[in-house]
């Protein structure tokens, strides 16, 4: 018995120690297993962060491009509305220097009408404010007229298009006074010739359209 005691105690001392050694070794497995994952999650928030540095970046760079393209749009909307404002006033202005046209005319016209028929009394034939319209859409006719009316002593001052181009006949419309030398000229061109008065302001104090 007496030798059975040390025996006994050193195998508790035997099992103690490999106990002890064992508890050491698994606590240092467990320590490394956390140090691992704490290094595998240091490394994915690493990446993570990477990532949305990256993703931050690109969103920067979209953000700046949007705000180029925004001030060219603005740039282009401010350029049409000067270009429109100033066609808008050059338009104002036409409108504005077409009626002050129109009044000059309608004042000027006024006075040759008043002043026409009696020039045409006192000076003669070639007194008479004289235009020449073509009536059948042919400028020819209207020049050949021009040259008729040359000859027959009067004076042309224009020759155009008149703005209706089925006259059946050869028209003489005559203004205010005028109607004594429409009757006139009428006869000198023929007895189809038809004799009118003047429904619209003009300068002259005849107008002759040809017709077919």
């Amino acid at each position: 018995m007496s030798n059975r005691l040390p025996c006994l105690v050193a195998l508790m001392v035997f099992v103690a120690a490999v106990s002890g050694c064992m508890v050491t070794k698994s606590a240092y497995d467990q320590k490394e297993e956390e140090a691992n994952l704490l290094a595998r999650s240091a490394s994915d928030l690493e990446r993570r962060n990477r990532e949305l540095s990256a993703r931050n970046e690109a969103l920067q760079a979209e953000n700046e491009d949007l705000k180029k393209q925004l001030a060219v749009k603005d740039d282009m909307l401010r350029l049409k509305s000067e270009e429109i404002a100033k066609q808008d006033a050059k338009q104002a202005a036409m409108v504005e220097e077409v009626g002050r046209m129109k009044e000059r005319q309608a004042g000027s016209g006024e006075a040759a009408v008043k002043s026409g028929p009696a020039a045409g009394r006192s000076g003669g034939l070639k007194s008479i404010r004289l235009k020449v319209l073509s009536g059948d859409g042919k400028i020819d006719s209207a020049r050949r007229m021009s040259k008729r009316l040359t000859a027959l002593g009067y004076r042309v001052e224009s020759v155009g298009l008149a703005q209706s181009s089925d006259y059946p006949a050869n028209t003489v419309y005559f203004a205010a006074n005028s109607k004594k030398e429409a009757r006139a000229l009428a006869s000198r061109l023929g007895r189809d010739t038809i004799v009118k008065p003047l429904t619209w302001k003009s300068v002259f104090s005849l107008i002759v359209v040809t017709g077919g």
